[in-house]
């Protein structure tokens, strides 16, 4: 039986290679995506769910629109210019062909996990975690329903950053609704930069996807190209919390305690964690192998138009 999943994200290029790849593998069940800011800001980056959607022929999937600036402090930086003028590489993808659905993305989340047996729904927030924060502080009988957070961010070592020295992008945007996410007890695996990092596009991976010869592979590679050259850096984040939720033996595993550094600190951001002699309800993952990851996607891509 397929996992019934809902991403939350903030596309971006590395979002849409996330997001292809949960839509051509039938173990999940992509129930919608609820879009947050963080890359861009949030009315921009939903109109790009929608394209990514539209590309995989899968329009009719629910896309909302959630935070447009974190809790507690303004919106510090967009990472829109890495991912092209149009946050989506500037490769041509189709115009939208519709508009977000009107509920706002918070809400939307609660009722699906209101309405879901228990522990059943997994989530992958991609973005900042300000809707989530959100989600399990206003709505708190919907967390009966999360299965598990499958999460990209976090730098797990010191100065291993790539918004600060300290701190990862995404943590960083919202440090304060990352620490709610951390606190809230909900099983959380997190896929951090140094995850990340050993997971490099190159030419001779990005070659692999295109050779699957499908449209959405040709837009993989494409798009890769772009953020390789726009970004100057190349480690794969976003998609592999979906690889992870396909194939969780191709990843190493540790147990852990986390919280990230908000307020006032001055590792604004930083995770702040500490390993677990058992299991607990935070999992680091370990870098996969590369080419066995780039091999797998190249495999998914096919299965799409």
């Amino acid at each position: 039986m397929s996992i019934p999943l809902l991403i939350d994200t903030d596309p971006g290029v590395d979002d849409a290679v996330a997001i292809w790849l949960a839509l051509a593998s039938p173990e999940l069940d992509v129930v919608g995506l609820s879009v947050v800011f963080g890359n861009g800001h949030a009315a921009p980056c939903a109109e790009n769910a929608v394209r990514i959607l539209d590309a995989a022929g899968r329009s009719r999937i629910p896309v909302h629109i959630g935070a447009d600036r974190p809790l507690t402090r303004s919106y510090a930086r967009q990472g829109w210019g890495v991912h092209g003028a149009d946050g989506l590489g500037g490769i041509g993808l189709a115009p939208a062909s519709r508009k977000p659905d009107g509920m706002d993305a918070v809400a939307w989340m609660a009722e699906r996990l209101e309405e879901a047996a228990p522990s059943s729904l997994t989530l992958a927030p991609i973005g900042p975690l300000t809707n989530i924060a959100r989600l399990l502080s206003d709505y708190p009988q919907a967390k009966a329903g999360i299965r598990e957070m499958v999460v990209m961010g976090g730098a797990a070592t010191p100065n291993g950053g790539n918004a600060t020295a300290h701190a990862e992008y995404n943590f960083w945007l919202d440090p304060e609704a990352a620490d709610i996410v951390c606190q809230s007890g909900v099983p959380m695996i997190l896929v951090t930069i140094e995850t990340a990092r050993p997971v490099s596009a190159t030419p001779a991976r990005i070659a692999r996807i295109e050779a699957a010869g499908s449209k959405v592979a040709r837009h993989v590679a494409d798009l890769l190209r772009a953020y390789v050259h726009e970004s100057k850096a190349d480690a794969l984040f976003d998609p592999l919390v979906v690889a992870y939720l396909l194939r969780p033996d191709l990843f190493g595993r540790s147990y852990a305690h986390f919280r990230v550094e908000s307020g006032t600190s001055p590792r604004l951001g930083a995770l702040a964690w500490r390993p677990a002699q058992g299991p607990t309800p935070h999992v680091l993952l370990q870098a996969p192998d590369p080419d066995t990851i780039f091999d797998f996607l190249a495999a998914r891509f096919r299965h799409l138009p």
